[in-house]
């Protein structure tokens, strides 16, 4: 066998060396292809959801012909992103904890804002037997006895082994059930546009870090808990001016292995991912990051609070300086340039689309919405830009939520005008769809448009019989879907509808594909 020459082994070398870079070169695009092309595998998903999201990703999405570069979808957060509310769980942690910077002397003020005559009797709502005045004077001077002993206190909370003995006191009992007995009768009293900030201003005389860190610990928490349903009751041997107080709550809320999925794919194939949510925004920030999604999120807008000299939290909506955040990708946030100037609520969440992220779209309206309620009502039927929306089904919203009338509309386009993405879009319309969920156990998303609410073991799709009423309505009179949005959006008596129940959520409603 002859030698060979150092020149051929050279040469073979070299042209080795050429085929690896060539095979590594092939795999390195594949890879790439295949990351431009990921699609929802899941089993979970409903199936007309994750058909019609496929075909989103097939028809939208950066491998498409008519792929467009300012592509964009927005989510809700609470109960859309995720089961349960991230907020209302924070608030119970900070009780849970005594998580406060508010002094003593300040607290009354604080609960006050912008609600209300304080006078006047709310005992018929059926909380408690008296006026704000009375229920905040009973939560301050609870407040003030448990500072006494246990403060001053801080945005870092109690220390976990001092918990016991604080949760035990009937001071703490007191306090903490009529605080958070007070976030439902404002939800109920009070406007929506003075409830939900109100909710924000408990955070007062805390840093946007110092409420980011707090949010974290609470989502950590919580986050790991079955879902349950807790009762908190105050002591009726305490001298008190409303008397004692029950109010159930509920524990656990978690992000779905779903909403990493979806938010991964379209990430993955180029469209940009927005949260827009009525919670404040350090606490949506920090479940963002909590529970691994923020390299799939381009930025969050939500409620903003001023900030006083120090960059504490005030008890005082921000309409001018509210920024929202871009997600940076070495895991940090960054304020974005232009305030939301709204509340990001009902036909707020349009506004703050517009003011806030639109600019980086050429002006555009996003792709597909995210939703659960009435909070999203608008901005999920109003842009003219809109393709799709996927409703996550809390089978509990009436003909008087928007999430109730969204999940009748999914059902209308599903099964009686036979829509698919395809059929939806050619006709002018947004292809409206029903996800169901598992509220029980560790919550999870479920292969069907029906939801096993927390507690329950039969499935439910619609709330009610007013809501098959309401459906049967718009299937006699042939609606279209313009027509039935644009009709029930509207608040009306039940003497208004031939079904004979009340009906709509909205004072006024700009229209269906109406921006």
């Amino acid at each position: 066998m002859k030698t060979r020459s150092i020149k051929s082994v050279f040469s073979l070398l070299s042209f080795g060396l050429l085929i690896a870079v060539l095979v590594l070169t092939a795999i390195s695009a594949n890879a790439q292809e295949s990351a431009k092309r990921a699609r929802l595998e899941r089993s979970d998903w409903a199936p007309d959801v994750k058909r019609a999201l496929n075909e989103f990703l097939d028809r939208y999405g950066s491998d498409s012909v008519s792929y467009d570069g300012d592509s964009y979808v927005v989510f809700d957060f609470d109960n859309t992103s995720a089961i349960f509310d991230v907020e209302e769980q924070l608030i119970v942690y900070q009780l849970e904890t005594m998580a406060f910077a508010i002094q003593p002397d300040a607290l009354e003020q604080i609960l006050l804002t912008d609600l209300s005559d304080p006078e006047a009797d709310l005992s018929s709502y059926g909380y408690i037997k008296g006026s704000y005045a009375g229920l905040i004077a009973d939560i301050s001077r609870a407040y003030e006895r448990l500072w006494a002993k246990y403060g001053p206190f801080t945005p870092a909370g109690l220390p976990e082994e001092q918990l016991a003995e604080l949760h035990a006191e009937p001071d703490w009992q007191e306090f903490a059930a009529k605080m958070r007995l007070s976030y439902d009768l404002v939800c109920d009293v009070e406007p929506l546009e003075v409830a939900w900030p109100w909710i924000i201003y408990w955070f007062s005389g805390m840093t946007e870090s110092e409420v980011y860190d707090l949010s974290r610990r609470s989502c950590e928490k919580y986050g790991k808990v079955e879902s349950s349903s807790v009762v908190w009751e105050s002591p009726k041997d305490i001298p008190s001016n409303v008397g004692p107080v029950s109010i159930e709550w509920t524990s656990g809320v978690s992000v779905t292995e779903n909403t990493r999925e979806l938010w991964k794919a379209l990430t993955d194939n180029g469209v940009d991912v927005w949260v827009c949510s009525a919670s404040a925004i350090d606490p949506i920030r920090a479940a963002i990051d909590v529970w691994g999604l923020h390299d799939y999120c381009k930025g969050a807008v939500a409620m903003t609070v001023k900030l006083d000299s120090e960059g504490k939290y005030k008890n005082a909506y921000d309409y001018e300086t509210g920024f929202g955040y871009y997600s940076e990708p070495d895991g940090t946030w960054k304020k974005t340039s232009r305030p939301t100037k709204t509340q990001t609520s009902r036909a707020g969440k349009s506004i703050a689309i517009i003011n806030a992220i639109a600019p980086d779209y050429s002006g555009k309206g996003p792709l597909a919405g995210f939703m659960d309620s009435t909070g999203d009502f608008n901005f999920c039927t109003e842009f003219k830009s809109l393709k799709l929306v996927v409703c996550f089904n809390r089978a509990n919203r009436k003909p008087t939520d928007g999430g109730g009338l969204i999940a009748e509309i999914a059902l209308y386009e599903r099964d009686t005008l036979g829509y698919d993405l395809t059929k939806a879009n050619a006709a002018g319309d947004v292809l409206y769809l029903l996800q169901g969920r598992d509220e029980n156990g560790a919550r999870t998303l479920r292969a069907s448009s029906a939801t096993l609410r927390l507690n329950e073991r039969e499935e439910q799709t619609l709330a009610g019989p007013e809501n098959y009423a309401q459906l049967g309505c718009i299937m006699r009179q042939k609606m279209t879907v313009k027509e039935a949005l644009d009709f029930f959006a509207v608040k009306r008596g039940a003497e208004e509808n031939e079904f004979g129940a009340r009906s709509g959520f909205l004072d006024e409603y700009m229209g269906y594909r109406s921006r």
